[in-house]
């Protein structure tokens, strides 16, 4: 099992989510949010490469699909030549959540580009519970613990996601040089369930407030329908405008 984030990136251009969505007059999200099941996650080449910005967008695209009806997955070959681009075919090599997310955009992966992203606040539970009752799922950053990533790394995916109370002070400090990226797929009182390494992992809401670095809405015509209609409170007007006046700040480049 490999990882693949780099440290987090800041960017001024990048958009916020408060800015679209007022999590304070929204209906208060359900208990539970978790739309379908899936029996058996691949891995999508985490185990051989540090790809996982690119592996947790291909969960994402099956995550929405599927609850549309026509589950879709990417395959290695999707994600490998993503991340290949995306490092200039040093595949050992860390990507950045925001370079990740820009070429999701740009270019797509495994034949799916998305619209736009926005970014939630650091390991605040309320908005990763909007982003994924808006938008079905969230991409979630990672500084993990050393007893998060202890012992042989096949074992990784059946260490659970949660602080032990036998865990010494040392092990439990959020490490930014095991960085890594997943999609966050849905949540009850107690847990949220992450994809990682093939594995729907469970993860504590302690756990995800410790070491939660970055959070992000992504909205795609793979969870939106084509007709652009989205969730009820997400503000598309005020984002598609924001957009434009982005792009022509920026030369026309989107950031």
């Amino acid at each position: 099992m490999l990882l693949g984030r780099v440290r987090s990136q800041s960017d001024p251009r990048t958009l916020h989510l408060r800015n679209y969505v007022n999590v304070f007059t929204l209906p208060v999200p359900p208990v539970r949010e978790m739309l379908e099941s899936t029996p058996a996650w691949p891995m999508l080449a985490n185990d051989r490469f540090n790809c996982c910005t690119s592996a947790a967008a291909g969960h994402m695209i099956h995550h929405w699909t599927a609850a549309n009806l026509h589950g879709i997955f990417l395959t290695d070959a999707d994600i490998i030549r993503a991340h290949a681009q995306l490092t200039g075919d040093r595949l050992l090599e860390c990507v950045s959540m925001l370079d990740a997310l820009r070429y999701w955009r740009k270019q797509g992966i495994g034949g799916h580009q998305i619209h736009s992203f926005v970014s939630g606040s650091k390991a605040n539970t309320t908005d990763l519970r909007c982003i994924i009752h808006l938008f079905g799922s969230g991409y979630v950053g990672l500084d993990l613990p050393a007893f998060a990533c202890a012992g042989d790394p096949k074992g990784w995916p059946d260490i659970p996601w949660e602080i032990p109370a036998s865990a010494t002070a040392d092990a439990t400090i959020p490490n930014p040089n095991q960085g890594h990226c997943v999609a966050v797929v849905g949540y009850d009182e107690q847990s949220l369930y992450a994809v990682s390494w093939g594995r729907l992992k469970t993860m504590s809401w302690e756990f995800f407030e410790r070491y939660a670095e970055e959070v992000y809405a992504v909205l795609s015509t793979d969870w939106v329908a084509e007709n652009a209609t989205c969730p009820t409170g997400f503000d598309t007007v005020t984002l598609e405008n924001d957009l434009t006046l982005l792009h022509s700040h920026s030369g026309g480049k989107p950031s």
